[in-house]
C-alpha cells in the first residue's frame, strides 16, 4: 500500500544567505514520513546537500536556466516519491 503524499511548498528565493538553508532546515524537524519538502532557492543550495545526506534524507535539486533552484526532499526511507510517475 502507498503512502499518501503530502507536499510542502517553502519559496525562499528572495531571503540573504544563510536564511533560505536555515528555513529548510527548520522545515525539516517537522517532516514526517511520507511528506516532502519543494524548497524554491536563489541557487543550488550545495552546502545543504552533505546536511541533508547524514540527516538520513533524499533530495533531487532541479536547476533553472535563471540560476535558481528546486530542491525536492523526504526522508531517505521515502525516496520512491521523489521519482516522476512511470508511464504505464
Amino acid at each position: 500500500m502507498a503512502l499518501a503524499l503530502t507536499l510542502l511548498r517553502l519559496d525562499v528565493r528572495d531571503l540573504p544567505a544563510p536564511e533560505p538553508m536555515e528555513r529548510i532546515l527548520d522545515s525539516l524537524g517537522t517532516l514526517r514520513r511520507g511528506e516532502r519538502l519543494v524548497a524554491l532557492t536563489p541557487r543550488p543550495p550545495l552546502p545543504l546537500l552533505p546536511i541533508l545526506d547524514e540527516g538520513g534524507f533524499a533530495y533531487h535539486v532541479y536547476t533553472a536556466a535563471t540560476g535558481s533552484a528546486c530542491i525536492a526532499i523526504c526522508h531517505a526511507e521515502d525516496r520512491d516519491i521523489l521519482q516522476p510517475p512511470r508511464a504505464a
